[in-house]
């Protein structure tokens, strides 16, 4: 992948709070690839020290020379991967710092987010006279959130939480997905579920006309 193209991951997905994890993952990649993970990893290159006579040695400010432009461009990736807000609130700080400050900034925030989502969708439960459409499409839209917060279920284990929030009226409906090991996604899962519920429903209406 080129350099472009990883600095066009950064700025298709800019800081936004909420997808800080998504987003530090991405700014590692890109630094990684121009090999520039060092200036956020590492402790900060010191400038040389003068000799007794003033002078300084050349081989000694090289380093901190070169140290000084990769501090640079990383901070100019960093900057163009958030908002003006966030940008002007952090373009008079290094690297490091702008890391750290994000860090104390969001981290806290996105595990307090994902333990609020992921509390709500393992404790949610359909009522039995509740349409399950709705029902269905808050749980996906609760995992789809985590998962952008970079907690991944998986569809298996997705499918199963959905499935146990089913009142006992879906209990056919569990047994038969559970063993024909159906391989679908999300949205098909809710379709089968709604088709499952108006089947139901009509069964109903015909024994209240018998």
């Amino acid at each position: 992948m080129s350099t472009l193209s990883l600095r066009g991951i950064l700025e298709n997905n800019k800081l936004a709070g909420a997808n800080y994890d998504d987003w530090y993952r991405n700014l590692r990649i890109a630094l990684m690839h121009e090999r520039l993970i060092d200036i956020i990893d590492k402790p900060a290159v010191t400038a040389p020290v003068p000799k007794e006579d003033g002078s300084i040695d050349n081989d000694a400010t090289k380093p901190y020379e070169k140290y000084l432009e990769n501090c640079l461009t990383a901070k100019c990736i960093i900057l163009a991967s958030m908002g003006s807000d966030l940008q002007r609130q952090h373009q008079d700080m290094d690297p490091p710092t702008i890391v750290e400050h994000l860090k104390k900034m969001y981290g806290a925030q996105s595990k307090t987010a994902r333990y609020q989502l992921s509390k709500t969708l393992f404790r949610s439960t359909l009522d039995v006279d509740s349409p399950v459409g709705p029902h269905v499409l808050k749980m996906i839209d609760l995992i789809e959130q985590l998962e952008k917060l970079g907690c991944k279920l998986g569809k298996e284990l997705s499918q199963d939480l959905i499935l146990q929030s089913l009142p006992e009226t879906f209990s056919q409906f569990i047994v038969s997905f559970n063993m024909i090991k159906v391989s679908c996604d999300f949205h098909k899962m809710l379709n089968m579920l709604i088709d499952y519920e108006n089947q139901i429903a009509s069964e109903k209406r015909k024994e209240l006309l018998w």
